[in-house]
């Protein structure tokens, strides 16, 4: 078949994967001689050209008496062709993950992205200052070789046996069928089916004392739902939610507005001094930390289980400093 304006789209796109193959074998190629391959125009093969280097095929033109096409990378994989703003987002990424302790594949993915620029001209990257305040205390190795262990685990449905550090500072030994790692907080946890407690549970990486994989396999309870235990938010089930109403004063009157703190969160200016700020958030023992960190700042409106709490620890934090 002989196409005069690039054929039909199957037809043209036939073409396009055919002219891959040929270029593929990394010898010149003369136009008329594609043309001629192809049963096409020759005027057809700068278009086809054009398409395969959008879909990420670079074909260098070679002008001259002995000229041509030439296919670059002698490979069926397209070739890294990224625009500015690609380039720029994944540069600014690879920085940003460089200055955090938190991510277990930092290494590799360093290495990877060397490939992916090294593949591509671009300019160098202007490097980003990211300030990882409170970093986790647990070495990179440790967690990536944590993060490995369980998702090992996860993908072969094996039980992990594991000694586990609890918020009250006791090691218990654990059972613990893994079905889905995620990050909350700035922190790896696991979520899985807990033998001890027989109920689906949160564990942290961090607190992980040792674990062994065992050749115990396990199957995903069948009233599990990942959507029940996790959301946008975080943890679903990590304590009761409350509607918290507060009022924020001096310069958190202003930085009050810049973040998302909770569910349905409302922030309405009073006056230049004042702030409310209403959201739903979950577990108590989060929520106070939460409001202490504003100090003399923040004033609780509701509920008046927090308002007490709050009176009672400052009480508390003014006795242990005027000992």
């Amino acid at each position: 078949m002989i196409y005069t304006n690039g054929g039909t789209a199957m037809g043209k796109t036939s073409n396009c994967l055919k002219m891959l193959q040929i270029l593929s074998s990394g010898r010149v190629y003369k136009g008329q001689e594609l043309a001629d391959i192809l049963e096409t125009n020759v005027r057809n093969i700068a278009e086809y050209r054009t398409e395969l280097e959008m879909a990420g095929y670079y074909i260098e033109g070679i002008p001259g008496k002995y000229g041509g096409y030439r296919l670059i990378m002698q490979s069926v994989i397209p070739t890294v062709r990224l625009n500015e703003a690609e380039q720029r987002a994944l540069s600014s990424g690879a920085e940003y993950l460089k200055s955090r302790n938190d991510f277990p594949y930092s290494s590799d993915y360093e290495k990877a992205m060397g490939k992916v620029f090294a593949a591509v001209k671009h300019e160098q990257p202007q490097e980003i200052s990211v300030a990882n305040r409170f970093p986790l205390a647990v070495d990179e190795q440790e967690l990536s070789r944590r993060y490995d262990t369980v998702a090992q685990c996860i993908a072969h449905r094996k039980e992990l046996e594991m000694d586990y550090l609890s918020l009250s500072n006791k090691v218990s030994h654990r059972r613990f069928d893994p079905y889905k790692l995620f990050m909350y907080n700035n922190a790896w946890f696991v979520l899985g089916y807990d033998k001890k407690s027989y109920e689906i549970r949160y564990f942290k990486l961090s607190r992980i004392q040792s674990m062994v994989v065992t050749e115990n396999r396990f199957t995903v309870l069948a009233t599990y739902k990942e959507s029940d235990y996790l959301d946008d938010f975080g943890m679903k089930k990590n304590g009761e939610w409350y509607e918290i109403v507060m009022l924020l004063h001096g310069r958190y009157a202003m930085l009050a507005r810049e973040r998302i703190y909770g569910r349905d969160q409302t922030v309405t200016p009073i006056d230049e001094d004042t702030t409310e700020l209403r959201c739903t958030m979950q577990n108590e023992e989060n929520i106070m930390c939460f409001v202490m960190g504003f100090g003399s700042h923040c004033e609780v409106v509701s509920p008046h289980w927090l308002k007490d709490r709050v009176k009672d620890e400052a009480e508390n934090i003014l006795k242990q400093n005027t000992q």
